[in-house]
């Protein structure tokens, strides 16, 4: 698959309303403002700075400009 059509994919999904409420969702139970390492297990923080990869990485594709959904191919002609 191309990196382009893999973009349309995550915008398809992420940028309708209800891809919003999950992505907020998401950053909410994943603490993405904060690593501790006060936790016994110490990997908790390595899984933490994982989870805040795996977000930056859907927002990302979502940001990226080389990809246009359906929708804005349509609106732009």
């Amino acid at each position: 698959m191309k990196q382009t059509e893999l973009q349309q994919h995550y915008k398809r999904i992420f940028e309708t309303t209800s891809g919003k409420v999950v992505l907020a969702d998401l950053e909410r139970i994943t603490n993405t403002t904060r690593v501790t390492s006060d936790n016994p297990n110490p990997n908790s923080a390595i899984y933490i700075v994982a989870q805040q990869h795996l977000l930056k990485r859907i927002r990302n594709m979502c940001l990226l400009r080389t990809a246009t959904t359906e929708t804005e191919q349509n609106h732009n002609e």
